[in-house]
Formats: C-alpha cells, structure tokens, sequence
C-alpha cells in the first residue's frame, strides 16, 4: 500500500483526530492528535492489511510555535511505511522550561522505549506513562535539554571542562590554572578552533609522533 492508501485506511476507521496526508513532503506525512496517537498506532500495527510492526524511530523537531514529534512506521511482511506526526503547540508565553508532552507509544511499540528517552534527555519533550522515563544520554543530575535551540552549554559540569577549546587536564599546568571562558550567548553553536598536538603520552610512555602531510 503507497501512503495514499494507508490514509484512506486510517480514515475509514471513523477515529477522530486523524488530520490530511501531506503528501508534498519528502517524506509524505500524516498529522496526529495525541489524544488518538495510541489508538491509531494499534490499528496500524495489528491490522492485516497494514501489519506496520515496526517502529524505528521517534524524532522531534522545535520549532517557533511548538514542536513536532514525528513517529516513522514500516511494515516488514507488507512492504510499505508511513509517518506521522504530533504537533504540541506551545502556550502563549509559556518559553524557557516548558515540557511539551504527548503520551508514550512503548505500550504499543517497546522499541519507543529508548526512542522516547532520547528525545526526552535532549530536546525536553517529555513521554506521558513511558515505562522507565528517565535520561538515557546525560545523567540524571544534568540540568537542561542540549538541543534545546535556546540551551545555553555550560563551561563545565562538577570539575570536568565541557568546553570544546578548554585545555585537557592532563596536560594543565597546576601554576598557571585556565582562565575562565566568556559565557557562551545562547543559540551560539559550539565551534572546534585548531589547536596544538597533544603532548599526551601513549601507552607505552611515549609522546606520539606528530602525522606528516600525505600520509594515512
């Protein structure tokens, strides 16, 4: 079944909530009210026609009104795929630490499981009745969403340098400690400036030698 199909498919269900295809995509999409997300994933999956049994990822994507959370299903047996999407509309004057939320999916598909943790640990969207609903990148004591477009990265976390130009510490001088960084405006990419060879010694006691042009 082409995605048109699987559309009409999802529409003579008589489910609510189930919004157009767009097909103008460069991957064709339907949007999802959340309140129908769980019902529509069933039928997908446990349809004959359909027999979409696997979930291989979940993303989501902030934008300036909200975000999209968008769900990629394929069938293996039926030979075809479909994707849909959850828009999460942010409240007016809600910014900073607002918690887009849509329910978790891992009762229907436990490959969400981890899908859903990700998303949570590093955009803030977070999974209404995931099953162990935790960070799965960043421990658990990390204090923001990293790709958050407004995140501010900080410049260390305890005493390890977070800071793509700071000097490693093993090759810090203990009488000349490092300046502290400028704070980093938020929305400013981090950014890898040259720097000098390491001097860091290998496993045999040896500084590695510097690699010549040309070679591989």
């Amino acid at each position: 079944m082409n995605e048109q199909q699987l559309h009409d498919k999802l529409r003579a269900t008589g489910l609510g909530g189930i919004g157009e295809l767009e097909s103008s995509a460069r991957d064709p999409f339907v949007v999802v009210e959340a309140s129908v997300l769980l019902e529509v994933m069933a039928f997908l999956r446990d349809d004959s026609e359909t027999a979409m049994e696997m979930l291989h990822n979940v993303t989501a994507v902030q934008r300036e009104t909200g975000f999209d959370v968008v769900y990629h299903l394929c069938s293996y047996s039926r030979h075809h795929s479909l994707t849909l999407k959850v828009i999460v509309a942010q409240p007016e004057g809600e910014a900073g630490d607002w918690e887009p939320a849509v329910p978790s999916v891992a009762s229907v598909y436990p490959s969400a499981n981890w899908h859903e943790r990700e998303q949570w640990d590093l955009l803030g969207v977070r999974f209404n009745d995931h099953p162990d609903f935790r960070r799965i990148i960043l421990p658990e004591e990390w204090i923001g969403h990293p790709l958050r477009k407004d995140y501010v990265y900080p410049s260390t976390f305890g005493e390890i340098p977070l800071e793509l130009d700071a000097i490693p510490l093993y090759e810090r001088d203990e009488n000349d400690p490092p300046k502290p960084s400028e704070p980093r405006p938020a929305g400013t990419p981090l950014t890898q400036p040259p720097s000098e060879y390491s001097t860091r010694p290998d496993a045999g006691g040896r500084a590695p030698a510097p690699e010549k042009k040309g070679e591989s």
